[in-house]
């Protein structure tokens, strides 16, 4: 169960996880977001990240391993910069952008990448709506 955003490291292609992690895992992530006198970020930043998230996974679909590693793999770990840029307009706060690099570094293919997408679309579900 997760406390803290500390204790949150995503595993996108263990298939007995993801049950854990699309629903208690989404839920606990969600709640964190918006603990606190002011959300982490605001539903219009997160929809931002996950339409990118969105794209990149069109465009891996059907591309081998070393297609995915060259066309799209670079561009999933760039979003940690975004992350990061997002963070220093506080756009969005500590636990989003702990949450993000922990799940962008387990992406290292286009079935993980396929998953980190879907656990966005959990979150969306859990996330309360302003």
């Amino acid at each position: 169960m997760i406390k803290s955003i500390d204790d949150f490291k995503p595993n996108f292609s263990d298939t007995e996880k993801l049950i854990e992690l699309f629903g208690e895992d989404a839920k606990a992530i969600a709640k964190l977001l918006n603990d606190g006198y002011r959300a982490d970020i605001k539903t219009t930043q997160f929809r931002q990240f996950y339409e990118k998230i969105l794209e990149l996974n069109d465009k891996a679909q059907g591309l081998s391993e070393k297609d995915f590693k060259i066309k799209v793999l670079p561009f999933v770990k760039l979003l940690n910069s975004k992350v990061k840029y997002s963070k220093s307009r506080r756009h969005c706060g500590e636990v989003f952008e702990t949450m993000m690099e922990n799940s962008i570094d387990a992406v290292d293919s286009a079935e993980k990448l396929q998953n980190f997408k879907f656990f966005m679309e959990a979150l969306i579900g859990y996330l309360p709506k302003n």
